[in-house]
């Protein structure tokens, strides 16, 4: 049976996305190739070796005046990395004169973050065979510290990914990988060990100086890796390090351990002993690996485009053309389980840069992460295969919940900025989340919530499959954006309580954002169970999680999902959900010919219609919040204890109050909203006063009841004009509780 799901009205216009050649511009040519040699000229008869060199090249090519577009031509064949490219604003173009990067048309140009093990294999009596890895000998772990990015990784030095002829390999685990139920299952609830069925540990385990688990905590959206520390076999005990104790470990939870040569058994392991500096690996019965490509990930990233944003420098108009990028690493450590910072490209503050036409494959987490106050870039053309993450990430300073910890860049400029404005537009992503199950198409974290009334991102056009969580992901504050003729499918194959396309703004005055003709189905959602087959459950079609509002969903296409279609929850203000069409089995799109890449259609949504006019000012914005009297901060943890929640109180025995100045950009009536967490001891009867252009508003306001999630509820609407007074205070006048100083919001309603 197909369902046509209609709520509210909306009218489509359909339009076509054409591309124009620009006109040649003088161009200076750099050739690299692998017979070159970085003494000379650059030339197509004389090219250099090295990108460093070519990098080197382009940037004296700018200081001796050269102002024409600068093209760095490589030719074909793997170059394997000794270190990360990085890029500053030295090497940036201008929008006429951009700096192009790209292959040598109709050749296959591989950039390798890996090293190919060059000795002799040797087979050993049990059937498995060795090699000497010397770059491995004597490395010790470290599990009180997360593992960080390096341009050059220091020696000696670990891997835990290893990539046989293309494909990558199983390191040595328990259980084997090919069971129908390749897990181990927790029995009791613990944060800093696991617990399993009595008979089951072994003492090889606790002896391995790098074993892991890779683990699926509470909550069954994300997993984690953990180190193991010890065992404890006599009371069945898996102790591990400090190192990613995102979530409590309850019973159900499953997980598998590895890095433990006892477990090599099965042919296609590989297991790396850092004491003897040997890398042992079982292949397949009558091969050798002698005769096969062997590569281990050396660099976390291949090209790094690095700007200041405390500085004020960006890089600039970069383009990168038809690479292939392969064999990067992963990092554990990792502050947040959402949000996992390994990428083989990174553009940090980078503005009106490109790839295009790219393929990645064999990577430990995303193609490209877009960080901090990265705008106006493309990621076009590209395809995206076996990743440990996902295809494309964005992030800014925090990638906290809902509070100020998990700080990945500090800083106060870093702390207002988000990538905006950048278009995701006819890639391939998939068999992504091969380490980290919290990954996607593309991923959209948390963005400043002074920036939540703002035009976002653009994503179209894309084919997403095979994917072990979301298509995309949109985070907090998220507003603006376009999501539209995307195919998704076979997606939430690892983990549950998502979607082929999950929006989670946790914030109601958002900008609008819409999302149309997309074609989803096949969004499974596996929960797995100790002793059966895993359970199918809350996976859905599109899913509007924490109050996601001011939202369109329409004309989309979606089947089988496990859970609901479409799925609004949390109170969402202002959605329109009209003409998209459900089943159970399969049904075709609308405009099939406009689906996934090979399409051009777009609906061509105006810049007015991607913003809202108005403010979010939260208690930590100091410039625009004056506090009087004694105010304490106050942390909650919100949601059984998912999160952090951070605001300001004031105890009733002393006068205090905070005055929020309300930014107004042009005149008219605003709905005015107040956000906090209720409290059952706080105040009942605190005095707010809203200052607007035609007076003043004085109400008493009751902090123990409000949104259970702290969300915005409405006070009413006020009208303000620029220039004239625009105040919200709160004072705790005879209040019979503290009071609360969290979030309040405006925004234009006429």
């Amino acid at each position: 049976m197909v369902k046509k799901i209609v709520f509210g009205l909306f009218s489509l216009g359909i339009c076509f996305l054409l591309s124009f050649q620009l006109p040649d511009k003088e161009v200076k040519k750099i050739y690299v190739a692998l017979q070159g040699k970085d003494s000379n000229d650059g030339s197509f008869q004389k090219p250099l070796a090295s990108l460093e060199a070519a990098q080197q090249a382009v940037r004296v090519a700018k200081q001796s005046g050269f102002k024409g577009s600068i093209e760095v031509i490589v030719r074909g064949g793997t170059y394997f990395l000794a270190e990360t490219l990085e890029f500053t604003a030295e090497d940036s173009g201008t929008k006429s004169a951009p700096i192009i990067w790209k292959a040598s048309e109709g050749e296959k140009v591989i950039l390798s973050g890996g090293k190919r093990i060059k000795g002799n294999w040797k087979k050993g009596n049990d059937g498995i065979w060795f090699v000497s890895v010397p770059e491995a000998r004597s490395w010790k772990r470290n599990e009180k510290e997360a593992e960080r990015y390096s341009k050059k990784p220091e020696m000696p030095l670990n891997f835990r990914e290893l990539f046989v002829n293309g494909k990558r390999a199983i390191r040595a685990r328990y259980p084997n990988a090919h069971l129908e139920n390749p897990f181990l299952y927790s029995v009791a609830n613990t944060k800093n060990e696991v617990q399993i069925p009595e008979g089951k540990i072994k003492k090889s385990w606790g002896a391995e100086p790098d074993a892991q688990i890779n683990l699926v905590p509470r909550w069954r959206f994300f997993n984690q890796w953990n180190d193991v520390t010890a065992v404890d076999i006599e009371n069945s005990v898996i102790k591990v390090g400090p190192r990613e104790q995102h979530g409590e470990i309850d019973k159900g939870s499953w997980f598998w351990i590895e890095g433990v040569k006892e477990e090599l058994d099965m042919p296609g392991e590989w297991y790396l002993n850092h004491e003897e500096g040997k890398l042992y690996y079982k292949p397949l019965q009558g091969t050798s690996p002698n005769d096969l490509e062997i590569i281990f990930p050396y660099l976390n990233r291949i090209f790094y485009l690095k700007g200041d944003i405390e500085k004020g420098i960006a890089v600039k108009n970069i383009q990168f053309q038809g690479f292939d990028f392969r064999h990067t690493t992963f990092t554990l450590g990792q502050i947040e389980a959402r949000v996992h910072t390994d990428c083989a490209v990174m553009f940090e503050n980078t503005q009106s840069c490109s790839m295009t036409d790219c393929h990645f494959e064999n990577i430990g987490g995303y193609a490209l992460w877009l960080h901090l106050d990265s705008r106006n870039n493309v990621f076009d053309n590209n395809t995206v295969k076996n990743s440990g993450g996902g295809g494309v990430l964005m992030t800014g300073a925090r990638l906290s919940y809902m509070d100020d910890t998990k700080i990945y860049t500090p800083g106060e400029k870093a702390s207002k900025v988000f990538p905006i404005l950048n278009r995701i537009t006819r890639n391939t992503v998939e068999h992504c989340g091969k380490i980290r199950y919290y990954g996607g198409g593309v991923h959209i974290d948390s963005r400043p919530a002074s920036m939540a009334m703002e035009a976002g991102n653009y994503i179209a056009h894309n084919h997403f499959s095979d994917l072990s969580r979301n298509g995309i992901f949109l985070f907090r504050n998220q507003g603006g954006n376009v999501v539209e003729f995307n195919e998704i499918h076979d997606c939430m194959q690892t983990t549950i309580d998502g979607a082929a396309i999950h929006f989670a703004t946790m914030n109601r005055l958002a900008a609008p954002n819409y999302i149309m003709n997309n074609y989803l189905y096949d969004i499974w959602g596996y929960e797995q169970l100790p002793g059966s087959k895993p359970r199918r459950t809350l996976a859905n079609g599109v899913f509007l999680d924490w109050a996601t509002s001011h939202t369109t969903v329409a004309n989309n296409v979606i089947y089988n999902a496990g859970d609901r279609e479409i799925k609004p929850i949390m109170g969402n203000w202002n959605l329109v959900l009209e003409n998209n069409l459900a089943s159970k089995t399969k049904i075709l799109p609308l405009m099939p010919q406009e689906i996934g890449p090979k399409g051009t259609a777009s609906h061509c949504i105006y810049p007015e219609q991607l913003r809202n006019i108005g403010a979010v000012v939260i208690s930590s914005d100091k410039q625009l919040i004056r506090y009087d009297g004694k105010w304490e901060p106050k942390r909650i943890a919100g949601m059984r204890n998912l999160f952090n929640y951070d605001c300001q109180q004031a105890a009733p025995d002393q006068s205090a109050s905070c005055t929020y100045q309300l930014p107004i950009s042009e005149p008219g009536i605003y709905k005015v909203c107040i956000m906090y967490f209720p409290d059952e001891k706080a105040a009942s009867n605190a005095k707010i006063t809203i200052g607007h252009a035609n007076g003043t508003e004085k109400m008493n306001w009751n902090f123990r009841k409000g949104d259970n999630l702290g969300f915005s509820i409405s006070l009413g609407e006020f009208y303000f004009e620029k220039g004239k007074p625009a105040t919200f205070t709160i004072s705790n006048e005879n209040a019979d509780g503290h009071i609360i100083a969290d979030g309040v919001g405006i925004i234009k309603q006429k």
